[in-house]
């Protein structure tokens, strides 16, 4: 249960959540993708995609050796152009996802989320692509310590 597992799980898990939700962009309606890792890089200037990825930021392991956790960054970059309060939609889906995370705890029968989530949302944004992330903490695998032999036999 590594930390790309638990990337590559938590991207599994929240597809089928954002299936019902698109955007509305000059090419046409689009699907909202959602990324395990970084999302891929924009290599020329048309419309950028919405998408939202699972990303971990950093690892812990505890004393007790029983699991450790690692720190997840969702992040959401929502296209919205429409006239009145376009930024809506970003904050509608982060807290669709929020209350999916809430609902179910432990992703991929492996990773249990860590209260508390934290929700953030710059004040400048790139309008009419509106960016936001939440921040959560899951459980993931520990080895156990292999026996060390120091005597002789």
């Amino acid at each position: 249960m590594t930390t790309v597992e638990l990337m590559d799980n938590l991207a599994e898990f929240l597809r089928p959540a954002v299936t019902d939700y698109s955007t509305q962009q000059p090419s046409g309606q689009r699907e909202i993708k959602v990324y395990a890792g970084f999302p891929p890089a924009r290599m020329n200037a048309d419309e950028q995609a919405s998408f939202i990825y699972a990303l971990v930021t950093g690892a812990q392991d505890t004393a007790d050796g029983d699991m450790s956790t690692a720190t997840v960054e969702i992040g959401f970059s929502i296209y919205d152009n429409s006239d009145a309060d376009d930024w809506r939609s970003l904050y509608n889906l982060m807290e669709h996802v929020r209350q999916h995370l809430l609902k179910h705890r432990l992703v991929a029968h492996r990773h249990r989320l860590q209260l508390p989530l934290k929700l953030e949302v710059p004040e400048a944004q790139p309008a009419p692509q509106w960016q936001g992330k939440i921040t959560a903490t899951y459980t993931i695998g520990q080895p156990y310590e292999e026996d060390i032999y120091y005597g002789e036999e």
